[in-house]
């Protein structure tokens, strides 16, 4: 006598082969020894970056200076020097690291960032885009747009500071004489964040980017950003901001500086009722 066939429901064989995969979680793969170096994704094992769950993607929450942030990956801390900034840099454009299949990678990072934005059951009013110069992350965030229902969404909103202003006007002595304990100290702080301010006038065509001043100096930097005059004066924007939730685009969370200045920069001209960050990276966890 032959075995009884079981038969599954769709549910069933869903639970099934998602109960299977639970430890493939996607992550990336670093190459160090091609040039450019590369990273891949790859569905085999979830180290550097989580590219959230295949099958139920969901967004992570995250507290970053008091402010909601909302992201899609998670960035993970490794024993390394890497982390996930290899696969930021990657989507940055970055001369020393690309992608290994540039089209295969992301289209399923894209996928996973579409999945996981539909999955977020809040209503904003305004979307708002920080200045950036990767043309990958302007697309991203054109599909954000597609996405999320809003009333308005404005691009052209927040300016950079140029590096030298930054470095004239923008930098706490008082709070580096706070954190220092003798003078050499101080001028040591203040000749590190002066060579940051060097590379950015090499590399960034003079454009402030927290990018290129290590973290612990940036808490030195008062402000980074600002809103123009013209955004300022517009009358219509203050009626789309004032008492409105607006959600703000930027790519990655690092220390948090950005998110701060942004923050900071609205608050001074506009009275939104809350602001709300949508990142690609979350904030490095130390989940294994």
């Amino acid at each position: 006598m032959g075995k009884k066939q079981i038969r599954l429901t769709e549910n069933e064989l869903k639970e099934v082969v998602k109960e299977a995969v639970q430890k493939v979680i996607e992550g990336i793969d670093i190459d160090t020894d091609s040039i450019p170096h590369t990273v891949g994704f790859n569905p085999n094992h979830q180290e550097y970056v989580d590219t959230n769950d295949p099958w139920n993607p969901y967004p992570i929450y995250n507290n970053v200076n008091g402010y909601k942030v909302i992201s899609v990956f998670t960035r993970k801390k490794t024993n390394d020097r890497y982390d996930s900034n290899p696969l930021i840099k990657a989507l940055k454009g970055h001369k020393d690291w690309g992608f290994r299949d540039e089209h295969y990678d992301l289209m399923a990072l894209l996928r996973r960032f579409v999945a996981v934005t539909k999955e977020l059951n809040e209503n904003f009013d305004v979307i708002i885009t920080t200045p950036s110069n990767n043309q990958l992350n302007n697309r991203i965030f054109g599909i954000v747009e597609r996405i999320i229902p809003h009333e308005k969404a404005i691009k052209d909103f927040f300016k950079k500071y140029d590096a030298n202003y930054v470095l004239d006007y923008m930098i706490d002595d008082d709070l580096i004489a706070q954190m220092t304990n003798t003078d050499e100290e101080f001028r040591d702080c203040k000749k590190e964040i002066e060579r940051s301010i060097m590379k950015m006038n090499r590399k960034n065509d003079g454009v402030f980017s927290y990018k290129y001043i290590e973290e612990k100096y940036r808490q030195y930097v008062i402000q980074s950003m600002y809103i123009s005059d013209e955004v300022k004066s517009n009358l219509e924007l203050a009626n789309d901001i004032n008492g409105k939730r607006v959600l703000v685009l930027d790519d990655t969370v690092t220390s948090g500086k950005t998110i701060s200045d942004s923050a900071e920069a609205l608050l001074e001209t506009f009275d939104p009722k809350d602001i709300t960050f949508l990142t690609l990276f979350s904030p490095l966890t130390n989940e294994k």
